[in-house]
């Protein structure tokens, strides 16, 4: 887990967005979502580390959502099939450092939460991508889980 807190993780996250800013990364962004993660470090109604929190809670309570990619990219790239996803998932959550969240290139409605970090439950670097959707009840959708594409 993350020894950063509060401002200071927001801090950590506007230093991220400013770096990634001067090498193009949001070349694509509308000038009010750069505007707005350069203000915030983030994009997307939740902070990183709270939608960290919802997502590991809509995981543990059955209403998180799996595209297939995920699916397919979980079995491909760390052999895990059918409930093993969910617990290896569970326990990739719990240890999500905030501060790895990097804001995506491509954008989605609502925006996403991609994280690039080592995972010791998956044994390596990983890129893990999800979202939160609001239907009248939040529901996360894990899009997408893989080694990081340099």
């Amino acid at each position: 887990m993350s020894s950063l807190y509060g401002k200071d993780l927001q801090d950590c996250w506007i230093a991220n967005a400013e770096r990634w800013d001067k090498e193009g990364r949001f070349a694509k962004y509308s000038h009010q979502q750069r505007d707005a993660v350069l203000r915030n470090g983030f994009l997307g109604r939740y902070p990183p580390d709270e939608a960290i929190k919802h997502a590991r809670e809509q995981a543990e309570r059955g209403y998180a959502w799996y595209t297939p990619k995920f699916i397919d990219e979980m079995r491909e790239h760390f052999g895990l099939v059918g409930e093993e996803v969910r617990m290896a998932l569970l326990e990739v959550l719990a240890r999500v450092p905030p501060e790895s969240y990097k804001p995506p290139r491509e954008l989605d409605e609502p925006p996403g939460y991609p994280f690039e970090f080592h995972s010791g439950v998956l044994g390596r670097e990983i890129y893990l991508k999800f979202q939160i959707l609001e239907d009248g009840k939040l529901r996360s959708l894990f899009r997408s889980c893989h080694p990081p594409r340099y």
